[in-house]
């Protein structure tokens, strides 16, 4: 957590921190830590209190976008360059820096998935074989197009299986 005063020296200190932890792309969490009363408010959104301004409640939302872009909002309406000098950082430590886009939003600390997401796409692929098989039960016989796709999530099915430990 931050501390009510901060001297320039300190804030220095702790924005080399940050940069050390991951230079590619901005660690939503060493952010997060550097704010009073953190909650989280949904997958990749928190409030908190701002450190631009003397905050009883939280007023500063903090959200990660899909690309890894940090947004922050005060909605006392503090400056987003106020509230990052006060935690010792810059505009362009919100945003990544990538040679390409196959990023992927941050994790809780120690997940390697989103549950939820690993859920619906192995429903999703679950729901092919279902429906290849029915009409097979039917009499109805699939077309290239038909076992293709279902050749695909068979694949992915067992890859999905495999990533967690399970043989098939």
């Amino acid at each position: 957590m931050r501390g009510a005063i901060k001297t320039p020296d300190r804030s220095r200190a702790r924005k080399s921190t940050v940069q050390a932890n991951n230079s590619t792309r901005p660690d939503v969490y060493a952010i997060l830590d550097r704010l009073d009363k953190v909650k989280e408010n949904g997958p990749g959104r928190w409030l908190a209190c701002c450190p631009a301004h003397q905050d009883r409640s939280p007023s500063l939302a903090v959200r990660e976008t899909s690309d890894g872009t940090i947004l922050m909002k005060c909605f006392a309406g503090c400056p987003t360059g106020d509230v990052l000098d006060a935690i010792g950082l810059e505009l362009k430590d919100l945003f990544p820096q990538r040679d390409n886009d196959a990023y992927t939003a941050s994790k809780r600390p120690g997940e390697r998935w989103v549950p939820r997401d690993v859920l619906a796409a192995v429903a999703r692929e679950a729901l092919i074989a279902l429906l290849a098989a029915e009409a097979v039960h039917s009499g109805t016989l699939l077309s290239d197009d038909d076992r293709n796709r279902l050749a695909l999530a068979a694949g992915r099915l067992r890859a999905a299986a495999k990533e967690v430990g399970a043989h098939v």
